[in-house]
């Protein structure tokens, strides 16, 4: 398996997305169908909406608050059909970074916010991961590029060091946890344990690594240590999926409810008893949502005290 990095630039520019997003996607309904768009919102803890980010959209995904909490990069689509790419959202503005037709996923800001990191997807070829300036000049610089497997959902360390991130192998399915030096270019594997292993989260001081895994039968969430051990911890206790860290706490979904877990800083890892914040349902991200998909839809800010969701809008 090839694992050098293509240093290689690649051509972007900035576009600002217009107004008017919903124009084309109201006319999408057939029938008795009545057309659902998604809308990114702020949320306390306690469920309590506060306001929209961004315009309402075709598709939002991978949520990514930046440093200063005033923009939040997504995967976003304006209109059903689309190519899904990076816009972030600030206000009620949405602006498109690239100008690359591949598929863009998995953005995530750099810790100074300088920078957002997540894969490209070109036709058929394999994910690849890439960063860029999050004010959109410059252009895109490979991370990490080679065929025969995916490469997903970057995290970075505190000092921007290192990435961590999810592999899927195109023949075998598998996902596995790896890291990536950025400096260096050199990959190494974090954990390959059996299952799935995906959704990487590096803690904000870097010291651990919390992940989904489905190594007991059901996705449930673990945390193991950065640098790499065996050591593992599991997290949840009745299924799990998109684990995302604050200072002190880690936060997942349990089906449609959104669970917080404190995490002392005293030595070692520890975990708290998992507590109930909200559910999906009670901020507007759909009653049957199990959030289940590789696509997380939320966010949370370092100091823990709200968050971004994906809600959906019927019109």
């Amino acid at each position: 398996m090839n694992r050098y990095v293509t240093m290689a630039l690649v051509a972007a520019g900035v576009v600002v997305a217009g107004q008017g997003l919903l124009d084309a996607q109201r006319g999408q309904g057939r029938g008795n169908q009545t057309p659902t768009v998604r809308q990114l919102a702020w949320v306390d803890r306690a469920g309590n909406v506060q306001g929209p980010i961004g315009p309402e959209m075709n598709s939002i995904l991978d949520p990514s608050i930046s440093p200063d909490g005033a923009s939040v990069a997504v995967r976003g689509r304006q209109v059903a059909g689309e190519t899904d790419h990076l816009y972030v959202l600030r206000g009620s503005a949405a602006t498109r970074l690239t100008t690359n037709e591949g598929a863009e996923r998995h953005m995530i800001y750099s810790p100074d916010g300088s920078r957002i990191a997540y894969s490209i997807q070109n036709s058929g070829g394999v994910s690849n991961l890439y960063v860029r300036p999050s004010s959109g000049a410059g252009a895109d610089l490979p991370l990490m590029e080679s065929e025969g497997m995916h490469k997903w959902y970057p995290s970075w360390s505190p000092d921007a060091s290192t990435i961590v991130f999810h592999t899927n192998d195109v023949d075998t399915q598998a996902r596995d946890l790896w890291f990536l030096d950025v400096a260096t270019g050199r990959t190494g594997v974090l954990v390959d344990d059996e299952g799935i292993q995906a959704l990487a989260r590096m803690s904000r001081d870097g010291q651990f690594v919390a992940y989904q895994s489905d190594q007991d039968g059901q996705a449930e969430i673990y945390v193991t240590t950065f640098p790499k051990s065996a050591a593992r911890w599991k997290v949840s206790t009745r299924g799990g999926t998109w684990p995302k860290w604050s200072n002190d706490e880690l936060f997942y979904w349990e089906g449609n409810t959104l669970m917080a877990v404190a995490v002392p800083r005293d030595g070692g890892f520890k975990a708290a008893a998992p507590r109930k914040m909200f559910t999906g349902e009670q901020v507007g991200m759909g009653a049957a949502n199990t959030m289940s998909s590789y696509n997380p839809e939320y966010d949370v800010s370092a100091d823990g005290t709200r968050f971004v969701v994906t809600q959906r809008i019927e019109r």
